[in-house]
């Protein structure tokens, strides 16, 4: 499961010495998921808030690209490792469960869609532009534009979830 390159870095990374039984292995790496999950939302975070420096003092520093890049590195390391073992994939024998759980995918991500073009909007409408002091204008392409992205949004991650999901014949 780990490469030796992993193993390695494991045992001084947590601090032990010895080889670790099934259980502990676990645990260690259940630990280890929940503050990879905490550093993502934390790394977001700090993107954002070095991206709203950047925009009061009109730069754009190296600290948010870095931000940025290891977000992305793990986002993209993660999707990769999941979907090469098959551990995301979700097998479904009965029509009804997969029409279920088909349904409230398609429901998740349309409210996903619009929070994402929402967010986005008053982003990039409002707040961006008031940090940086310039004035602020809406048009209806404006809106536009972000509730097409916010569906575009919401759509490309409904189909790439939904390969996940498998009706076994």
């Amino acid at each position: 499961m780990l490469s030796s390159m992993e193993k390695r870095m494991l045992k001084p990374f947590v601090g032990y010495i010895e080889e670790r039984d099934e259980y502990q292995r676990g645990e260690i790496h259940r630990i280890l998921a929940g503050a990879c999950m905490h550093a993502l939302y934390l790394t977001s975070g700090l993107m954002l808030i070095s991206l709203i420096m950047d925009t009061i003092h009109h730069t754009f520093t190296f600290g948010t690209m870095a931000l940025f890049i290891v977000q992305q590195f793990v986002a993209y390391y993660i999707l990769i490792r999941l979907r090469k073992t098959g551990v995301a994939e979700t097998e479904y024998d009965i029509n009804a469960d997969y029409e279920k759980t088909i349904k409230a995918l398609k429901k998740r991500f349309f409210l996903a869609g619009a929070q994402w073009g929402f967010t986005m909007f008053v982003l990039m409408e409002f707040l961006f532009p008031a940090l940086a002091g310039e004035k602020i204008e809406i048009h209806l392409f404006n809106i536009l534009l972000w509730c097409i992205a916010g569906a575009a949004f919401g759509i490309i991650t409904y189909f790439l979830q939904k390969r996940n999901i498998k009706k076994i014949v």
